[in-house]
C-alpha cells in the first residue's frame, strides 16, 4: 500500500471504458489498473457496449444504456439514478473522467452523502468544435457553460499536463492538480529502441483517423521529404478510406503503409523501430500516444498549435523538434536536420526515453492515491463533527419546544380577530 492507511473504495465514472477509444479511456483504464495493484477496491460506471472487453478481475462495471453520436468516438450513457445510486453509496470517492450527464448526476448525488468527488480534465474546446466547424462557435459557447457548471460539482479536478492546467481556469477559479495520464512500462519488456540510419529513414504516427487529429496533413509533408524517408500510419477511424485513396492519388502507394487498427504489443513494435514519430494534431492536452512513442525511444515531431500540449511536451523534455502548422516545406527541412545529424537525433531519442520513464502510471496512481487520501480524511471528518453536534442540536430543539408550550395562550383568553 501507498499512503493510505486503509484501502478505499474508489467509483470511476467514464462514459467509454472497456473498451474505450481515445486517451480518456485509456487513461482510466491505466489509472484503475494501477490503483487495483495498490490494494484499493475498484468500481466503474460506463455505458454499454455492444462488443465489451473485460476489466481486470476484481473490478465490477455497471454497464448503462448508451449511444454514439454518429460516426463520433465519444459514447454518452443515460445516468439512470436507480442504477448509480448503489455504487455512490458503496463508495469512499468519486472520480469522474467524462463530461457529461452522468457524471453530473453522480456527482450530484456524491454531494448529498458527503463523498468527495474528483474529476479528471480530459477534453477541450477545439476536440468538439474541429468535429463540428459548421456549427463550432455555437458548439463552444453551450460546451464553455456546461464545463464552469459541471466542473463547479467537483471537490478536486485533477489535469494530465500542467498545459491542461492553465487551460481550465477558462472554466473555474480553482487551482487543478496535474497527474498524468501515466504510461505502463511493464509493457516494453522485451523491446529495445531499433538503431537510427540505414537506407530508409523510419516514420510513423499512431492515432484515429479523424478530422480533429489532422491526419490528411501528413501527405503533403510526405511530398517534400525524400524519397528514402517512409511512414507507417496506424489507426482506424472515419477518415480511414479518404485516407487511403488520397495516398494512392498523390502517387505516395510505395511511402505511406497504412496498417489500419493494431494490437498493443504490435504499436509498440511499430514505435521501437521508428526513429521520428509524426504528432500533427491541434487539439492534445497530453497524448498517451506520444508518450509511449517516446517511452519506445523515437522523437518526436509536433506541429505547432498552441492547442496542444504536444510541443510544450517536446520542449520540456529536448526529445524532438516543433514544425509550423500548414508549412510542409519547413516541417521537412526541420525533420531531415534532426534525422540527418546522428548526434542530435541521438539525444533527441535518448531524451526522449528519459521523459517517459518520469510518467510511469505507477507514479500517477501514487499521487491520486495522496489526493484521494486528503479528500477522504476531510469527508470523514465532517461526518464525525456532523454526529458529534447531533446531541447539541437535538437538546436546543428540545429546549425550543418546551419555551413553545410555556408561551401558549393563556387559559381564558380568546383568539383576537
Amino acid at each position: 500500500m501507498g499512503g493510505l492507511a486503509v484501502d478505499v473504495r474508489i467509483l470511476f465514472v467514464a462514459d467509454d471504458l472497456y473498451p474505450g477509444f481515445g486517451g480518456q479511456a485509456r487513461a482510466t483504464e491505466g489509472h484503475i489498473e494501477a490503483l487495483l495493484a495498490r490494494g484499493h477496491e475498484v468500481r466503474a460506471l460506463a455505458g454499454a457496449e455492444p462488443r465489451p472487453t473485460e476489466p481486470p478481475a476484481g473490478v465490477l462495471v455497471e454497464r448503462l444504456p448508451s449511444w454514439r453520436l454518429g460516426a463520433a468516438q465519444t459514447r454518452f450513457a443515460h445516468p439512470l439514478v436507480s442504477r448509480v445510486a448503489p455504487h455512490v453509496r458503496w463508495a469512499d470517492v468519486v472520480h469522474a473522467n467524462t463530461p457529461a450527464a452522468l457524471t453530473a448526476v453522480v456527482a450530484h448525488l456524491a454531494r448529498r452523502r458527503g463523498v468527495p468527488v474528483v474529476m479528471g480534465v480530459h477534453t477541450q474546446l477545439e476536440t468538439s468544435t474541429l468535429q463540428a466547424p459548421l456549427i463550432g462557435h455555437a458548439v463552444e459557447r453551450f460546451l464553455t457553460g456546461w464545463y464552469r457548471y459541471l466542473f463547479g460539482l467537483a471537490d478536486l479536478l485533477v489535469t494530465p499536463t500542467p498545459y491542461a492546467a492553465r487551460l481550465v481556469t477558462h472554466f473555474t477559479d480553482r487551482e487543478p492538480a496535474p497527474v498524468s495520464n501515466g504510461i505502463d512500462l511493464s509493457a516494453w519488456e522485451g523491446l529495445s529502441p531499433r538503431p537510427a540510419g540505414g537506407p530508409v529513414r523510419r516514420l510513423a504516427y499512431v492515432g484515429r483517423l479523424s478530422p480533429e487529429k489532422r491526419p490528411l496533413d501528413l501527405l503533403p509533408l510526405m511530398h517534400e521529404l525524400p524519397e528514402h524517408y517512409r511512414l507507417t500510419v496506424a489507426g482506424h477511424g472515419p477518415l480511414e478510406a479518404e485516407m487511403r485513396q488520397a495516398i494512392v492519388r498523390r502517387g505516395l502507394s510505395s511511402r505511406v503503409e497504412m496498417l489500419g487498427y493494431v494490437g498493443d504489443r504490435e504499436k509498440l513494435e511499430l514505435l521501437c523501430d521508428t526513429e521520428a514519430f509524426l504528432m500533427p494534431s491541434p487539439a492534445e492536452l497530453q497524448s498517451i500516444a506520444t508518450l509511449e512513442a517516446m517511452a519506445s525511444g523515437a522523437a518526436v515531431v509536433a506541429w505547432g498549435y498552441a492547442s496542444s500540449a504536444v510541443p510544450s511536451l517536446v520542449e520540456e523534455s529536448r526529445g524532438g523538434v516543433v514544425v509550423p502548422p500548414g508549412e510542409p516545406r519547413r516541417q521537412a527541412e526541420a525533420i531531415v536536420a534532426l534525422l540527418e545529424d546522428p548526434a542530435a537525433l541521438a539525444a533527441a531519442r535518448e531524451n526522449a526515453r528519459a521523459y517517459a520513464r518520469t510518467h510511469d502510471v505507477a507514479l500517477s496512481a501514487a499521487r491520486l492515491e495522496e489526493l484521494y487520501e486528503g479528500l477522504v480524511a476531510a469527508a470523514r471528518r465532517r461526518a464525525e463533527g456532523a454526529v458529534a453536534r447531533a446531541p447539541a442540536r437535538a437538546r436546543r430543539g428540545q429546549l425550543r419546544r418546551e419555551r413553545a408550550r410555556g408561551r401558549g395562550v393563556p387559559q381564558g383568553e380568546g383568539v383576537r380577530t
